[in-house]
């Protein structure tokens, strides 16, 4: 790469240029001469500083970073807490090495706070430690891919910029995992007996009598209270009261109408910080969570489990949403994709797979086998060919952001969350207890939805849906333009809530819409107040 100019060397510059102008305008041999001669040395200094990358390439300089001992939780970083990242610089040859500035190169999402700023001065055969504060805005993985710092040339006119490449991978955490630590921190000085067991409300017979209320759609035939019944001349339920171990299912709409916004701002990052605390929390209470993740299709699935431990399959889940590379649901063809894995390979690490100006596919994705020998395995990939496959694993591992289709292929979101209900109720007979995280956004028709609803009523599972409202996610618009779009956005999202709510009503399915900016405890509060009645 080319030498960046200085801020001294761009003001030398035009006061070279001004001088000669002078010159020119005044016919002043003198002026021109001493313009010249300043032009002549910022040349030089420019011709000396090309050089310097290549020359301490060859000087052995070492880097390596880690991630600092986190402070929020044991298995990763949190969503907008600050964590840190050490670095290691080491000198092998027998000369001083100066940098002026270090930045690492991450994502988007994730902030650097403040860099490196000041000179680091590396003495021969030496090493030196530092370190870097960064935020992530959202939860998944983010990928830091190197560290990019500048060489001064002579006079410090000219710099000549290095790069360290470094894949690093943080997992990040969703927010209501800080929670979850603190409240583990408050309880850990006193004992608390806690029996793992959810008291819910049966229609039918029971334990405990809770209430007697008026039949709704999708009632029990055997709830029905006859006797109370034919006193008041229309029909009445039975409501009882008893502690059982309940499943709770979140079914979580991962789908391109939940990611408009910056990383942190969207539906889908609100809503997965959503589903880890609900996980959290009925998993404290010792009963089973189970996790979907659905667009048109199933796209992942944690079976229902117990026990604290099973978070972090439920973790591994909620952030694989936000690095979903499968051909049917990013918008990017395989040509495309080819064409960003080999400028990657050639950026990142050297190789050249396009050097006779056609990209050889076979080879590099032997390259990216190679590349992800060290890595876990993962589910299946869909992709049109095995090369593709390994390419989309490839770019899920070194951060590299394939696009989300904005819409559901066929218009499949309304099927697809049918299926992910249907899934979720399994085949047992004990009722469950089913969260949908959606927008409803992209629903073009409820039926499939209503009609998995009735049977699942009729089955006595428990749905509720909840929408975080899209006015209370992000910043506030500036500009005129940005706030009528957000107006329109808002009337539309009114109509579709109101027809969800109308529909699924008539079945005695709750559609829950809030406010994001009350915050998770507050959110799960009301989630909380949705308790089963099956």
């Amino acid at each position: 790469m080319l030498p960046i100019p200085a801020q001294t060397a761009m003001l030398a510059f035009a006061g070279c240029v001004a001088m000669l102008l002078a010159a020119l305008i005044w016919s002043s041999p003198a002026a021109a001469t001493l313009a010249g001669g300043a032009l002549l040395g910022l040349a030089v200094a420019y011709a000396l500083t090309i050089p310097l990358g290549a020359r301490l390439r060859r000087q052995r300089l070492e880097f390596a970073w880690w991630l600092a001992a986190p402070t929020h939780s044991a298995s990763g970083v949190v969503a907008g807490a600050p964590f840190e990242v050490r670095c290691q610089l080491k000198n092998r040859s027998h000369r001083f090495v100066s940098f002026d500035a270090l930045l690492p190169i991450a994502p988007a999402g994730v902030q650097v706070h403040g860099g490196f700023g000041h000179t680091l001065v590396l003495a021969p055969r030496s090493r030196i430690e530092f370190g870097f504060k960064l935020t992530a805005s959202a939860a998944g993985r983010a990928v830091l891919q190197g560290l990019a710092v500048t060489v001064p040339g002579p006079f410090a006119l000219f710099f000549a910029p290095l790069y360290f490449p470094s894949p690093l991978g943080v997992k990040v955490l969703p927010r209501s995992a800080a929670l979850a630590a603190a409240s583990a921190r408050r309880a850990s000085g006193q004992a608390v007996e806690r029996t793992g067991l959810s008291p819910v409300r049966r229609r039918g017979s029971g334990m405990e009598l809770h209430e007697i209320r008026e039949h709704r759609p999708g009632d029990a035939f055997k709830s029905i209270a006859w006797k109370a019944s034919a006193r008041v001349g229309k029909l009445l339920v039975r409501e009882v009261e008893r502690e059982v171990q309940d499943t709770l299912y979140i079914v979580l709409d991962v789908s391109g109408s939940m990611r408009g916004g910056a990383p942190g701002e969207r539906k889908l990052d609100h809503c997965i910080d959503v589903a880890a605390l609900l996980a959290q929390q009925a998993l404290e209470r010792g009963d089973r969570v189970g996790l979907l993740t659905v667009d048109g299709r199933i796209v992942s699935h944690v079976p229902d489990a117990e026990g604290l431990r099973h978070m972090l399959r439920i973790y591994e889940a909620l952030l694989a949403a936000n690095e979903v590379v499968d051909a049917d649901l990013t918008d990017i063809d395989d040509a495309t994709l080819a064409v960003l894995v080999g400028r990657y390979v050639r950026q990142q690490e050297g190789v050249d797979h396009a050097a006779g100006g056609e990209l050889d596919l076979p080879a590099l994705a032997a390259h990216a086998a190679r590349a992800l020998q060290t890595e876990p395995a993962h589910d299946v990939i869909g992709a049109s060919t095995p090369e593709h496959a390994m390419l989309r694993r490839f770019c899920r591992a070194r951060g590299i952001a394939l696009p989300y289709r904005p819409e559901t292929r066929g218009h499949a979101k309304a099927a697809g969350l049918a299926q992910a209900l249907r899934t979720a109720a399994g085949a047992t007979r004990m009722p469950r207890t089913l969260r949908v995280l959606t927008g409803f956004d992209g629903v073009r028709e409820l039926a499939p939805i209503t009609q998995m609803l009735r049977l699942l009523r009729a089955h006595a599972h428990a749905v509720a849906f909840m929408v975080p409202r899209a006015d209370s996610l992000g910043a506030e618009p500036s500009r005129e333009l940005e706030r009528d779009l957000r107006r329109i956005y808002g009337l539309q999202e009114q109509r579709r809530l109101r027809q969800a709510k109308s529909e699924l009503g008539k079945l005695g399915v709750p559609v829950l819409s809030y406010d994001a900016r009350e915050g998770l405890a507050a959110v799960a509060r009301k989630a909380d107040a949705l308790r089963r009645v099956a």
